[in-house]
């Protein structure tokens, strides 16, 4: 979890919570801590936390004033309206399922009514996901993810403010730098990886686009912008939702 943001996403963020001076925000499924530097360099307050005590480690040491705790989504150790924003950058889909629901809502609740939750998450089209495919299949989890939104905009839990889609491109120098990529967001997938590598560099090589930045992955990204409600829970027509 917690891989590194490009700029346009962190541009998009500041954008959706500014201003981002003294705000306090929260990065659930931090990682190695990208985010939490990338806004931080802008003036907010930064906490995260992650399962990984490797990943903690090494976002301690890159910002050293964030407040980072060990722990996974379901179970937030702040307290209620502690926060002025949450946000799972590509890590909702991480999240056992079950506890994908309880997680939205454990955000929720640490941001108080008012509060923002943002939730970008990768869809599961574009090739950096064909190519990751033979690694990790994320399809399920990846539309389980974006179910959990529905029940919890169905549920009242948060309300959409605004829902963003775009491109993510990744450029790798080679084969080696796409699996470190991959392996980066979740240790486990070394052993698949390296069973998968001679598929692997053909399905890499026919997918990607070159120019002078190396090989190119194109991942559709979305982005959901989302409030909790300050009055009672609003009872919602779930025909809205499909």
């Amino acid at each position: 979890m917690g891989t590194r943001p490009a700029g346009d996403t962190v541009d998009i963020l500041e954008s959706l919570l500014a201003p981002l001076q003294d705000r306090r925000i929260l990065d659930i499924g931090c990682g190695r801590g990208y985010l939490l530097r990338a806004l931080a360099e802008r003036g907010a307050r930064m906490a995260g936390v992650d399962p990984d005590e490797a990943a903690l480690e090494a976002a301690r040491r890159l910002v050293p004033k964030a407040q980072l705790h060990k722990a996974g989504a379901r179970h937030l150790p702040w307290g209620d309206a502690s926060m002025h924003a949450a946000i799972f950058l590509n890590s909702l889909h991480h999240v056992p399922v079950p506890e994908m629901l309880p997680a939205l809502e454990e955000a929720a609740r640490v941001v108080g009514k008012g509060g923002t939750v943002i939730v970008v998450e990768p869809l599961s089209e574009g090739t950096f996901f064909d190519a990751l495919r033979l690694i990790e299949d994320e399809t399920e989890v990846r539309q389980a993810a974006q179910e959990a939104i529905v029940r919890a905009l169905r549920r009242g839990v948060v309300s959409e403010q605004r829902r963003i889609e775009f491109d993510r491109i990744e450029a790798f120098p080679d084969l080696a730098a796409f699996i470190a990529r991959a392996i980066a967001a979740d240790p486990a997938r070394e052993a698949q990886a390296l069973a998968a590598r001679g598929k692997l560099q053909a399905r890499f090589e026919t997918l990607s686009e070159r120019d002078e930045r190396g090989y190119l992955l194109h991942q559709p990204i979305r982005l959901h912008h989302l409030k909790v409600p300050v009055g009672p829970r609003p009872v919602v027509n779930p025909a809205l939702f499909g």
